[in-house]
Formats: C-alpha cells, structure tokens, sequence
C-alpha cells in the first residue's frame, strides 16, 4: 500500500509528489497521458521562483533557457494604446522575473523531478472511480493497459485538473454562471516581436468580445489565442479555425503582429467555464490546483496555484506524519482557508477585468497611493499581499465602481476600438 496516491502528473501533481517523495512517504502518480504531452498554460508567474528553489527546481530551469518574461502588456484592439507592466516595478527583488514555456516540456521536466526523487509515477494510468476514507485505506480502480488494477493508499491528493475527478463525484463543483468562456488557440512561427527587455513579455489584446494572448516561445515560435464568449461561438456556426481567424481578422494589432507568419501547431478548443468546489479537503483526499477551482486564464495563474496547492498539501501530510499524528481532514484547515483566499484575490481581480468600464480606468493608470504598484504585484502572482497591499486593491476596485457610477475616466480609446472584450 503507498502513503499517498496522486491523480495527475501536471504541475500541482508533481510538486506535490516531489516533496512527499522527499520525506520518504511511499508515493504513486497515476497519470492519464503518456508524457510529454501538449497543454496550454505557458505563461509562468515570477513570484512562483520561490517555490521553484524549494522544490530544488531553479537550477534545471535555468538550464533549460525558456523564454524570459520580465512582465505584461495590455494592448487596444488597434494597437493604439499600449501599456507595459514590469514585474520589477516598485521592488528590487531579482526575482521577479518568469519564464514562458512549452508546457510539454516544462510538466515533463516537473514530473521526471519528482521520479528522480523516488516517487513511482505511472502514465497512461487512467483512475475510473475512488473509494475515500481517513480510517481505511482508500481505493483507487485504475485501467491501464487495457485492466484494471487496484491501487490502495492512506491519503489521495486529487491533480488531475479540469477533469476534478473525486470533486465531480462527490458533487463538490459548482460553475460560475458569469464565465462562460471559450478559448481557440494554435501556435504561429516568425512572428514579429518586441526587441529588449519586452521581447518575452505576454501580450494581453484587448478585442472585440475577445481578448488575446500572444505568448513568446522559444524556436521563433508564438501561442496565439482567443478567449471569447461561448454563446457567440456557437451562434456562428463556425468551425475553431475559422473563428479564430474572424477574431484576428477583427483586431488590426493582432493581425499585424501575425502577419503572414505560418501556423506551427494544430488548432486547439477549450471550454473555459469557471468553477469552484465546495471544499478542497475531506475524508482521505485533498483537491489541488484546477482539481479544486478553475479561474479564467487571463493573469496566468493557473500553474502557478496549482504548484503552490500541491506543495502545500504535501507539506501538511509530511508535517502530520513526522510528528505521529493522524491524516484527518479536521487538520487541514488551514490548507482550506489558505487556497481559498488565494483563489479569492485572483477572482476577484477576473471579475473586474470582465466588468463594464474596466478599460476605462486600468487604461487610464495612476500611482497616486501606489495603486499601479499593487496590481503589479497582483500580476506578478502576489497572493499573499499585506494589510496595506489588500486596502489598495480595495481601493482599485471602489474607483472601477464609482467610475461606473460618476464616469470621471473616460476610455482612451477610439470608439471603433472601444468595443466590450468579456
């Protein structure tokens, strides 16, 4: 029987299984896919760095030479207005720098780390049902090559993404009605790009019942993507490709930057719809990363939570099983109300990006009381700010009301630009 079994070798799975693997628990990755294997997500965080050295991560990254990313920029749909956001500002913390990568070889590189480690990972190992429970080992039926097996453990940490396998079947996950989105995506090469410091940068577009992504990546590659609304998808009757190709077309800033750059990569669909669990721990189970919430992909947090759930998951078992005491989910809540607030502050700052007359005041910056500043930090992946950082944002949040109220920002843009991008 292991310690803990780990559905899903993404991110969360893997640096969850690292540090448990670490401490000497009998840990198994059952993972669906066979390695490596194509995933959306490129873009990292910079305050991830941290827990990157933790893991014993940093030095094979750096090794690697992802693509730098030094910040953001938020773009109108014509190109007009442009605003850069350097994860550096207001601090002189050197890292605060992120890496864009192929998530391929990125979640690759993430779970061979945790199978160096001793951690027995099985791929293509497709968990069907689970039995839980904190005082009899829980029950996982496995199909792997074509049988099923059965694999015993004392705790199951639940990694295995949007398809939240024990939320779904405990009927712990409830969809956010306000985010119905849908993304189309695929992968251009030789598009032009910014030169210097910006080169890496993300691109965020603002376009017209859309928005962008433009993702810089290595071997002159870029992951082009539209997020737009489901409805509007389905009522064009449109195949992705063609869709994708509409929204391009209707945004001349994007269309510029792609050009006559050739597509690289399929066309892939994902059905953005928000969610959340009614709780991320329970009887002999713990739900990390998208297992537990999904939040829309615009600030690219979602690797970053995902790794950070899944190390702080580990650490609470490791902590009980090294001072004797029982794996209760009683004893998790602080992981509860920890993951939850860090879901909260990203959230909150999605909803208000989606908010009538958000481009009105975020094009319009000012660092009057450090305002720009905190949301910097926010964009960064700060999910822990203090007293004083939470009050800014409060403050950021007030004004995008009352602006909506009183209209003291006028949108920047010209009306042909300033269409709705949520």
């Amino acid at each position: 029987m292991h310690d803990v079994a780990v559905i899903g070798g993404g991110p969360g799975g893997a640096s969850a299984a690292y540090v448990l693997a670490k401490a000497g628990l009998k840990t198994v990755i059952l993972e669906r896919d066979k390695f490596p294997r194509f995933h959306i997500g490129e873009s990292l965080l910079p305050l991830t760095r941290h827990l990157w050295d933790r893991l014993d991560l940093s030095e094979k990254l750096d090794r690697e030479k992802f693509t730098l990313k030094y910040g953001a920029q938020f773009v109108s749909s014509d190109g007009a207005i442009e605003l850069a956001f350097d994860f550096a500002r207001g601090t002189n913390d050197p890292y605060r720098i992120a890496f864009e990568v192929e998530r391929d070889r990125f979640d690759q590189m993430l779970l061979d780390h945790a199978r160096e480690r001793g951690c027995e990972v099985r791929e293509e190992a497709g968990v069907l049902d689970v039995s839980l429970s904190e005082t009899e080992p829980c029950r996982l039926r496995v199909r792997r090559g074509g049988k099923d097996e059965t694999v015993e453990a004392r705790w199951v940490i639940d990694a295995s993404g949007q398809s939240s396998l024990v939320a779904k079947a405990l009927g712990l996950r409830v969809q956010d009605p306000k985010h119905r989105k849908i993304a189309v995506f695929t992968r251009f090469k030789g598009m032009e790009r910014r030169a210097g410091r910006q080169a890496g940068n993300i691109d965020i577009v603002l376009g017209n019942q859309c928005w962008f992504w433009l993702i810089p990546l290595r071997d002159d590659e870029v992951s082009v993507g539209a997020v737009g609304n489901v409805d509007e998808w389905k009522a064009s009757g449109t195949e992705p490709e063609a869709f994708l190709k509409l929204k391009i077309s209707q945004s001349p800033y994007v269309a510029k930057r792609v050009g006559a750059a050739p597509r690289c990569g399929d066309i892939h669909v994902l059905a953005n719809y928000s969610y959340w669990s009614k709780r991320f721990v329970g009887p002999g189970y713990t739900l990390v990363g998208d297992a537990a919430a999904f939040l829309d992909p615009i600030f690219s947090t979602g690797v970053m939570l995902a790794m950070r759930s899944g190390e702080m998951a580990a650490r609470l078992l490791v902590e009980r099983h090294a001072a004797g005491k029982p794996w209760r989910a009683s004893a998790f809540g602080a992981y509860q109300k920890q993951f939850d607030r860090w879901m909260r502050i990203h959230f909150r700052m999605i909803d208000a990006y989606y908010s009538p007359g958000f481009a009105h005041l975020f094009l319009n910056p000012s660092n009057k009381l450090g305002l720009v500043d905190t949301v910097v930090m926010l964009l960064a992946g700060d999910s822990d700010m203090g007293f004083m950082g939470r009050m800014r944002l409060n403050l950021f949040y007030f004004l995008l009301w009352l602006n909506g109220k009183i209209g003291f920002a006028k949108d920047p843009r010209t009306a042909e630009a300033a269409l709705p991008h949520g």
